[in-house]
């Protein structure tokens, strides 16, 4: 079975050795994995060594055709359809939108012109869904159900389908934008109950996705450099070990991501 990851956060070796993208490879070698999408650095991450994250990616990734790349956006600096533009002219197929770590409401005025772009450019977003220690109000789950409204071609993830926290609402919203089939659940980091307790789901709670959102709408990704070879063999075994056919199995493994950025 061919796996092809999401989710991967990348840095220079002088920002966070342990999350270059040698590191990553060789998590991807250790664990079986063919491909993954890799994250450029949101732009506070690495400002003060002063790299253009989207670029810094895209240049290293000349190196590496085992990596897909998606880009960030600096709220900071403004522009931002602009900013999704270059985004794609650089051969990215998604932007990675963390909104407690970046500190915006995902339904804010100044985002709109973000997804817009994306919608129109056919790039696929992943939300950082979860508790994450910034006002819940700006980041809850149900936001994104507006979301898929107001902009029915975009496509995005809910990463950690929100979380043990938040599991519920994720599930509400992806099964009320079924029709649309633009909404994914990220299977990332819910499933390694010793690394984090607030995000873990368990199998049954995957099964149960599955069985109301299908297959065809869980996309698995690693969490990288946060998660290692350890917790990364354990979710791939565990999402092995679900009650779902072999073809199911393979659509959350690599091949839903596959046809996303294929498209």
């Amino acid at each position: 079975m061919t796996i092809l990851a999401n989710h991967a956060h990348v840095f220079p070796e002088e920002v966070w050795s342990e999350g270059s993208l040698e590191e990553l490879l060789r998590l991807m070698d250790a664990c079986q994995i063919d491909q993954a999408v890799a994250f450029a650095p949101f732009a506070d991450q690495v400002r003060k060594v002063g790299i253009e994250p989207n670029l810094w990616l895209a240049d290293e990734l000349r190196k590496h055709d085992r990596i897909y790349g998606f880009g960030t956006i600096d709220l900071k600096a403004g522009g931002l359809a602009g900013q999704v533009e270059t985004i794609a002219q650089l051969g990215f197929k998604g932007i990675k939108l963390h909104p407690a770590f970046q500190k915006f409401n995902i339904l804010a005025e100044e985002l709109h012109e973000l997804y817009a772009a994306a919608e129109e450019l056919g790039l696929l977003l992943c939300f950082h869904l979860g508790v994450h220690w910034h006002l819940i109000k700006d980041y809850h789950p149900l936001l994104c159900d507006e979301l898929a409204h107001l902009y029915p071609r975009l496509k995005f993830t809910m990463e950690h389908v929100g979380g043990l926290s938040f599991f519920l609402d994720a599930l509400a919203v992806l099964t009320n934008n079924l029709e649309s089939k633009n909404v994914y659940a990220g299977i990332t980091s819910v499933l390694n109950k010793d690394k984090n307790l607030l995000w873990y789901l368990g199998p049954e709670r995957m099964e149960l996705l599955a069985a109301l959102i299908g297959s065809e709408q869980m996309i698995f990704g690693l969490d990288f450099p946060y998660n290692g070879i350890y917790e990364t063999k354990e979710t791939i075994d565990m999402i092995q070990g679900l009650d779902l056919s072999k073809e199911d199995k393979a659509k959350i493994l690599g091949g839903n991501l596959s046809a996303l950025l294929s498209k």
